[in-house]
């Protein structure tokens, strides 16, 4: 994924400052979705293992 962005913003001639900036802007939403996902998921269990028994 960070390849095809990389070789998109080459093609539009985006700086390389600015490239990297994208890049990390890119890898923290990533990382920030992942940890929201995983909270979430384990909401879902906790609860489906309470209402359990």
């Amino acid at each position: 994924v960070i390849g095809i962005l990389s070789d998109g913003l080459v093609m539009m001639g985006v700086s390389s400052f600015w490239q990297m900036v994208i890049k990390g802007l890119v890898i923290i939403v990533a990382v920030v979705v992942d940890q929201a996902q995983r909270r979430l998921q384990s909401r879902v269990t906790l609860m489906q293992m309470a209402r359990a028994g």
